[in-house]
This record gives structure tokens, sequence and C-alpha cells, in this order.
């Protein structure tokens, strides 16, 4: 399994971060570049129709509430709830938190430029969804997606599995059932495991991973078994609260801290260009890192451009494609502007009584630099635990020696390794740090600790958020699997996937390396997104059309 993560970890480096075996291949991961510029070019052409179109589509929102056509399964509202209940998870928490502890406070930047050109990539594919949908003859469902504009306008109807394009709808669909897999089942039920482990420490007492996983799959299955209709009715009252609540209470978090505020600005901007590196002499590094970590986290949260939120708002009852286009770009918005960077200012202004293992950042730094390398199919984690490691102890005495003599070698190549570093590397030792972004805690860890400090109760905030959150994008992904499975195997595939779905959200939560699966997710993410960006990009002059047809343009 180490050998297979550390597989993983090679490949989501190269595709985010252009590098592979731990050197600089490339100067950014080229889905970055694919995934800004798709949004660019759509931004420029659509005449900055996102910003434009900005307070009309929450107008549109509104009326959203309740059905503006005839066909469809469910209202624009559900539908943008549904979205929501993919794009609104754990990665608004914990992938909020790994953005910035491993990118930096700048990663947060790119996570903002990511969301305003993804806004410009949900309008053109979520128009092409509702444009090509289709109805089943049989069971009259609505079916709707890249899979499905694939087919309809780029392969102009031919057997979805034949013709010159069906294999880049058969591709989407593969990347589809995977990224459903990883980050919309595992990640999130795993995410739900460790907030709810570490609010019962809190407590004094344990709670095992498998009963977590047995109440969470339960929940799954009640209202999954439904369908579209009970997933969306069920999303159309839960999104909106749990997102206004959460709001609410990162507000009152910062309010209390507001001191703090701009000194987190500042650190954002400065850090987004390598401008607070540069003092150490690693500005491009520091730079591509929050590049590599601010796009990943923010596609991984917003999903635009992915092409997974289109498959819920083609199932809309929507009055013309361009309308239902123009709210599924507010979602985008509400996701990653408001939410992620709520979270993000929580991790940058609250202190507390932190820490972290100095020899942990120092190994991180020299294998980033290239002045050491790890063994074969190692990572850092297995050498130099967290400070928050329940097993750090034996960690340090199994491997604390090796480590040491890692941390020397690359002081002697000329690494900037502090003593506290190596003394951390053979002793049980920590050293403070003033912010929970600074720690080196796992995941959403990172933020129940900064929430803990910020408010009282404050962990508690993070578990029920970080449960909604994560429950429905658990929901709205078990929809984009089966829309996927039965493109490929028809509709006879539908209740097979729902209960396989059970078990994976149950699986998710026992599974022991996240970094590995946040990168696993990545891989994912990018098997996904990469053939819908194509289809959108050939079918680019369909959505200027029909913008012009609606009069946006």
């Amino acid at each position: 399994m180490e050998a297979f993560f550390a597989v993983v970890d090679n490949i989501s480096g190269f595709i985010w971060g252009g590098t592979w075996n731990g050197e600089q291949a490339l100067p950014v991961g080229f889905l970055a570049v694919l995934l800004l510029g798709t949004g660019l070019f759509f931004m420029i052409r659509l005449g900055f129709l996102p910003l434009r179109r900005f307070l009309p589509a929450l107008g549109e929102l509104w009326a959203g509430r309740r059905a503006q056509g005839t066909e469809g399964a469910i209202t624009p509202w559900q539908a943008l709830s549904t979205a929501l209940s993919g794009q609104v998870g754990t990665g608004n928490l914990a992938g909020v938190a790994t953005a910035v502890t491993l990118g930096g406070p700048g990663a947060i930047f790119w996570m903002w430029v990511t969301a305003l050109l993804g806004m410009a990539c949900a309008f053109a594919e979520s128009s092409l969804a509702v444009h090509f949908r289709e109805t089943h003859p049989v069971t009259g469902r609505i079916h709707g997606g890249p899979m499905y504009y694939i087919k309809h306008g780029l392969n102009k109807g031919k057997s979805k599995f034949g013709g010159a394009w069906g294999w880049l709808a058969i591709l989407f669909c593969i990347g589809a059932v995977l990224s459903a897999i990883a980050t919309g089942g595992m990640i999130q039920s795993n995410s739900i495991g460790q907030a709810a482990s570490e609010a019962a420490r809190t407590l004094g007492f344990n709670l095992p991973l498998w009963v977590v996983g047995l109440v969470v799959a339960a929940l799954t299955f009640l209202v999954i078994i439904g369908g579209i209709k009970s997933i969306g009715s069920v999303a159309g009252k839960l999104v909106p609260a749990m997102a206004l609540l959460y709001v609410l209470a990162a507000i009152v978090v910062i309010a209390l801290h507001i001191e703090y505020v701009p000194a987190a600005f500042a650190m954002i901007f400065t850090h987004a260009f390598g401008l607070e590196q540069a003092v150490g002499g690693a500005a491009g590094y520091g730079m591509l890192q929050a590049i590599r970590y601010g796009v990943a986290r923010g596609l991984f949260s917003n999903e635009a451009g992915q092409g997974s939120a289109p498959m819920a708002h083609a199932a809309a009852r929507t009055a013309n494609p361009v309308m239902q286009a123009e709210i599924a770009m507010i979602g985008v918005f509400i996701d990653t502007i408001v939410i992620c960077t709520l979270t993000a200012l929580v991790l940058l202004t609250v202190p507390g009584d932190f820490k972290r293992n100095p020899a942990r950042f120092a190994a991180e730094y020299c294998v980033a630099k290239d002045y050491v390398a790890l063994p074969e199919n190692t990572n850092v984690v297995q050498i130099f635990p967290s400070a928050y490691d329940q097993n750090r102890a034996e960690i340090i005495v199994a491997r604390g020696a090796e480590g040491r003599a890692l941390l020397e070698e690359c002081r002697a190549k000329g690494g900037d390794v502090s003593d506290e570093a190596l003394r951390a590397a053979v002793e049980d030792y920590v050293t403070p740090v003033r912010f929970a972004w600074q720690t080196d805690a796992e995941a959403s860890g990172v933020t129940t600790r900064a929430y803990a400090a910020g408010i009282p109760g404050g962990q508690w905030i993070v578990a029920g958020a970080l449960f909604l959150f994560a429950f429905t994008t658990i929901l709205g992904w078990s929809y984009y699997a089966e829309t996927a499975t039965t493109y490929l195997f028809g509709e006879r595939a539908a209740m097979p996937t729902r209960y396989m779905w059970v078990g994976i959200v149950f699986l998710g939560t026992l599974v022991a390396n996240t970094d590995g699966l946040w990168r696993l997710g990545d891989i994912a993410n990018a098997s996904m997104a990469l053939p819908n960006l194509i289809a959108i990009l050939l079918l680019s002059g369909v959505v200027v059309s029909l913008a012009k047809q609606y009069g946006r343009k």
C-alpha cells in the first residue's frame, strides 16, 4: 500500500505541480494551466458575462425556488442545492486547511482565481448540459452532463460507444466513477470520521471509526435509495441551512479576532507571488506550491470545469439553458469566494496553543529543494511524525536515527536545518506556533483546532459542519456516480450503484493514509476534468450561440 501511495503522490505532483520524482519537470502542472486557461478563454469570449450577470443571476436563483419550465425532475433551486451538496464538502474545511498548510497562505489567492475563472467554466458546461440533455423513453428519467453533450454536441447523436468522440464520453464516465469513489465518497466519510474522533477525544473517550462509518452509511442509504428527487428534496432544505449556519459561525469567530485580519490578507497576497519566501531565497518554490495547492483544492472544492455539477443542473425544470447556467455560476461563488475564504480567515487569524514538529518541516524543505532523497516507497510522515500523531513516540524510536542522518546530510549540503529540527528527529520534542495553519496536524484536524481555540465549543461547530458538508457531498456524488454508470451500462445499473455507494462510504471511514487519499482524489479529479475541458472548448461556439440566443451577449 505504501508503494501504491508513493506512485499516487508522484502522479499527483506531475498533474498539479509539474514535478516528477521530486524534480521540477514543468514550471506548473499542465492541468492547472488548462483549467485556468479554459476559464480565462470563456471569460473573455463571453464578454466577462459571469461578472456582468452576477446580480441578475441572484434574482434568477430566487425565482428558481419554483419550477420554471415543463421538462426536468427538480426545481432550479434544488438543482443548485444538489450541485452545492457536491461542491460544499470537506474541500471547504479540510481542503482549505490542506491548501494552506502545504501551499502557504498564498494558496487562498489562487483558489480565488480558480473560482472567478471557474464561474465562466460553470456557465459553459451547465448551459451545454441543459441544452443537450435527454429523457429516457421508458423510465422518463432526465439524463445530462458532459457525456451527453459529448454524445449529442460532438458525436452528433451517434452510439454512445461509437463515432469519432465516443471514447471521450467513456473516458469522462470512467473518470467520474473514480472521482466519485475517491473524492465524493471516501474522502468525505473519512473526514467525518476524523472530525468525530477528534471531537470525542476532547470529551475523554474514543469513538471507533467503524461506528461512524455505519451511521453515515445508513443515513446515506435512506436518502439515495429514492434517486434524484429524494436527493434534490433533501439538498434543497439542508444545503442552504447548513451553509448559512456555517457562515454565521465563521463570521463570529473572525469578528472576535478582527485585529489579525489585515495581516491575514497581507500574507495571502505576499505568499501568492512568493514575496514572503523571497527573503529565504525560495520564492519560486513558494509561489509554485501556492499555485499547485490553491488550484488543486480550488477545483476540488468548487468543481468548476470538472463536469460534475452540470449533471445536477441538467435535471432542473428551467426556462432555458442560459438561466440555469447563470445559477450554476452562483454555486461556484458561494462555495469558494464565500465559504472557503471564511475558513481560511479562521485558520489565519485565530491564535492559540498550537505546535508542530520542526524536524518534519525541515525534512519537507530538504526533500523539496532536492538536498536529500527519502528511501524508496517512503514519505516524510513515516520518518518524521506530526506533533499530533498518536504514534509519534514509537516512530521516533524506530526511525529517529535515520531521520537525523537525513537532516544532517541536508545541512552538510547547504540546507537550512536548525538544531531544533535535529533534536526533534530523535526526541519527542515539538515547538509552539501561533496559528493553526502553521501546525502539522492532519487535514480537518487543523480546522477543528482553530475553531476550538477561537470560540468555546468550536470543535463541535467543525464536527457538525463537516458532517453536514461531507454528508451532502456524499449524496450529490452518489447521483454523479449513478449518472456515469447508467450511461455506460444502462438503466439496470442504477440500483446496484446505489447499494455499492453505501459500501464505499463505510470503507472510506477506515482508510488510514489520508494524505494519500487526498492525492488520489487529485488524480481522479484530473481524469474527470480533462475530457470535460476538451469537450467544452470544442463546443465553445455553441456556448456563445446560446448566450446570444437568450440575450446575454
